[in-house]
């Protein structure tokens, strides 16, 4: 359609321009960004105990060295320093494709200011998990801090009020509550957890408190309803990242004995030393030595480990690790998290590698 009269051109090239200026507008005051991962690569364990003696495993490997996942992050802009934010964040298997629950990480909704620090509701990763992975020299992979824990620092929170601060002077700090109690009785299910980090130059440390109770409110499982408690930090020298940390895990006397803690141990002393080194800007080699000691008969287990992580490019990395794990007697801790378990008192080796691209 051709517009001749004046007026009409000035009025749409106007409304034009206003849309055009809203738009731009609208796009800087709130975004929704997809982003993820995807890891694959292949996992061989020996001496497994079985009926029949011991037997090895050469199997797909998904998620050894990070789990695959994708999610979205929004945020809209609010003015003052403030902003409205959003985050989804499902995990899953790459060999089957599936995952225990969509957004079985994040599903939170909250308000972030640049004065007051970020305060989030929703499903959201334990404060264990994320504070652990940065005093691990191995990153929290399955031969790492979290191996000789069973899951125990692993994992999300559900219905969580999670609480990040600025960063004051190098200090900072993190809460977080899981509201699962039911009526009449508040500590049911009830989950509480609080950091401290402190941050100066090349050296870094962190302190940190998680509590998880069962559903009677009881601390009665040394893995899944206990008192976590983890100290730990870094130094970095030029190329060279050294690392250290102590956890402590305690339950109550009513202590129920399982497959990960078949003595009914009531507490776990875990320690921990390791060095990352930056070989090249895309090779950096890694490696902890682990060591984890159970009380009522619970024995102990030392792990060792060592690994590679090459960055062809910002986006994907090839990985290798390898470790072996010594149990004392009693002890059946596996060389993998999750993975297979020795015979009682017996060592296992294990290796895995793959490629892990982010997207």
């Amino acid at each position: 359609m051709r517009i001749k009269n004046p007026s009409q051109r000035i009025a749409i090239a106007a409304a034009a321009a206003l849309l055009a200026a809203t738009s731009g507008l609208a796009a800087a005051q709130s975004s929704v960004t997809l982003y993820g991962r995807v890891g694959g690569g292949i996992d061989y364990t020996n001496k497994i105990a079985t009926a029949n003696g011991t037997a090895s495993n050469l199997q797909y490997g998904g998620n050894q060295w990070g789990t695959s996942m994708w999610g979205l992050k929004g945020s809209e802009d609010l003015g003052g320093g403030l902003s409205a934010v959003m985050n989804l964040e499902n995990g899953f298997n790459s060999g089957s494709g599936s995952s225990d629950a969509l957004f079985n990480r994040f599903a939170v909704v909250g308000l972030s200011s640049t004065t007051y620090g970020t305060l989030l509701l929703g499903r959201a990763m334990g404060i264990p998990d994320g504070e652990t992975w940065s005093i691990d020299p191995m990153g929290l992979q399955n031969m790492g801090a979290e191996t000789l824990q069973a899951n125990r620092t692993w994992g999300s929170r559900q219905k969580a009020i999670t609480y990040n601060s600025p960063t004051w002077g190098g200090f900072s700090f993190r809460a977080q509550a899981g509201l699962n109690g039911t009526a009449g009785h508040f500590n049911a299910g009830r989950q509480l957890a609080g950091a401290m980090a402190y941050q100066n130059g090349p050296l870094m440390l962190k302190a940190f408190y998680e509590e998880i109770r069962d559903t009677n409110g009881e601390f009665t499982n040394l893995y899944t309803a206990s008192r976590l408690f983890t100290a730990g930090g870094t130094y970095q020298i030029g190329d060279v990242k050294l690392f250290g940390g102590y956890s402590r895990i305690q339950s109550g006397g009513a202590t129920t004995a399982d497959a990960d803690n078949p003595s009914g141990a009531t507490r776990q002393q875990t320690y921990w030393l390791g060095a990352n080194y930056q070989v090249t800007p895309a090779l950096t080699l890694i490696g902890g030595a682990y060591r984890a000691n159970r009380n009522q008969g619970g024995g102990n287990g030392t792990l060792l480990t060592v690994g590679a992580n090459y960055y062809f490019s910002k986006r994907t990395l090839l990985y290798g690790t390898i470790g072996t794990v010594m149990n004392g007697s009693n002890a059946s801790f596996s060389v993998e998290a999750g993975g297979g378990k020795p015979a009682p008192g017996s060592g296992q080796q294990g290796v895995y590698t793959g490629i892990m691209h982010w997207f």
